[in-house]
């Protein structure tokens, strides 16, 4: 029996098997085994987590896959975690599927194993569709569960419902746990699997199958939705080697600038449709923003900046940013200014009140703060430009601009390596 119309994925593959002892991954452990020759996998590896929050009925479920992987003589992790060190104020669930991954993950990559399986089914894909629409999603959130995530998680079961996997379970006298909890509607998941969804059933036959089907569809559709505007969005990227200053002095290794001119026009000629296909994007870039915030921001002409958690955009004359402040990456770059010492003053960072006085003018001072705003400078990287300075008078920015009054000390320099141009 074939669960899945192409498994040639696990050919010369090492495996791990996320087993709970439920049915579905009595069968996923069953069927993998018992097929391991005629798919030409390389090796089996098992993974329990024991979540401890049903005493000896989760102990049972431990005992039925040690059980099951002495007789078919599979390598077992079991990991018990501790129902106390649960967050009340997070979801149970949500929680304890996190910490799930974070194993199975860990164990991944101690162990050097390629995919790592779950059970996930057809009516785990209407559940999960459904609680979506409900709530309002995306056209990413259309996908559903996926069957191949980036990180090697796989679900190869993905297309077969429930009852199938039943009738397999059934026709292998297979024994597995039945675990109680999922019957408490009180959790929303259960809620929808034991009463909504059979109810749509009862009412338009094959409702579970239909929004299983969407998910399907949409995770076929959804990467070349954004193979496309990758296309259109690189056209309006502007190069690192165009940004008003060097990508060396940012502070964010995750930074993506593109022309607000061009955005605009974009915004203008396809509205609303296209900032979401923007949004979405950017998301599978690495930035994630909400629909309604960025939707504001994006069609705003009067807002420059926009945050959400660690992620941010910023509109500064020609250029719009986006960046991350995940991880930011030490820079102290003024040491590497030191052969430059021959000019009269001293390396350091920005300073309220600095003076510069522009290329080409030996007496027009200006305000630094307002200078590199006219020049689109953002705000996010002023304070890590490096200066060289007489006081409060900017003499250099490397690889933005020489100021007049240092040109007229120096009598001239060669600054042209460090020019730049604004896009079109």
């Amino acid at each position: 029996m074939l669960l899945q119309k192409d498994l040639s994925l696990f050919r010369k593959k090492s495996l791990l098997l996320a087993v709970s002892g439920g049915v579905d991954s009595v069968c996923l452990l069953h069927y993998f085994y018992f097929n391991q020759k005629a798919l030409d996998i390389k090796l089996l590896h098992v993974c329990h987590v024991n979540h401890g929050v049903r005493g000896s009925d989760s102990d049972a479920d431990s005992n039925l896959v040690v059980k099951l992987c002495l007789s078919y003589g599979l390598p077992l992790d079991i990991k018990n975690l501790d129902p106390a060190a649960f967050n009340k104020k997070e979801s149970f669930e949500s929680e304890a599927r996190n910490l799930r991954y974070e194993i199975l993950s860990k164990i991944q990559k101690e162990q050097n194993l390629d995919y790592i399986l779950t059970a996930h089914h057809a009516d785990d894909q209407a559940e999960t569709l459904y609680m979506r629409l409900r709530r309002g999603t995306s056209l990413k959130g259309l996908q559903g569960v996926l069957a191949e995530r980036e990180d090697q998680v796989v679900r190869p079961f993905l297309n077969a419902s429930k009852e199938t996997l039943l009738q397999y379970a059934k026709k292998h006298h297979l024994e597995w746990r039945e675990d109680l909890s999922n019957q408490n509607i009180n959790f929303a998941r259960n809620k929808v699997r034991n009463v909504i969804l059979p109810y749509l059933e009862e009412h338009s036959t094959g409702t579970a199958a239909t929004l299983s089907n969407i998910a399907s569809l949409s995770h076929r559709t959804f990467p070349k939705i954004i193979d496309s505007a990758s296309h259109f969005l690189k056209k309006i990227e502007v190069p690192d080697d165009e940004w008003p200053f060097p990508r060396k002095y940012s502070p964010y290794p995750k930074v993506w600038c593109c022309s607000t001119k061009a955005i605009e026009k974009a915004v203008k000629q396809m509205g609303n449709g296209f900032i979401e296909i923007l949004r979405l994007w950017l998301n599978d870039f690495g930035f994630y923003y909400t629909m309604e915030g960025f939707q504001v921001f994006i069609s705003s002409s009067e807002q420059s900046r926009y945050s959400y958690r660690e992620d941010h955009i910023e509109k500064s004359k020609h250029f719009m940013w986006f960046y991350s402040t995940t991880s930011p990456q030490k820079l102290d770059n003024l040491y590497l200014f030191q052969e430059n010492k021959r000019f009269s003053g001293e390396w350091r960072y920005r300073r309220e009140g600095d003076r510069f006085t522009p290329p080409g003018s030996q007496y027009k001072k200006r305000k630094l703060k307002k200078w590199l705003q006219e020049k689109g400078i953002p705000l996010w990287i002023r304070d890590f430009l490096p200066l060289l300075t007489q006081d409060a008078d900017v003499l250099w920015i490397p690889g933005v601009a020489i100021s007049g009054k240092l040109n007229s000390l120096q009598g001239r320099h060669d600054e042209s390596k460090n020019s730049f141009s604004f896009p079109k």
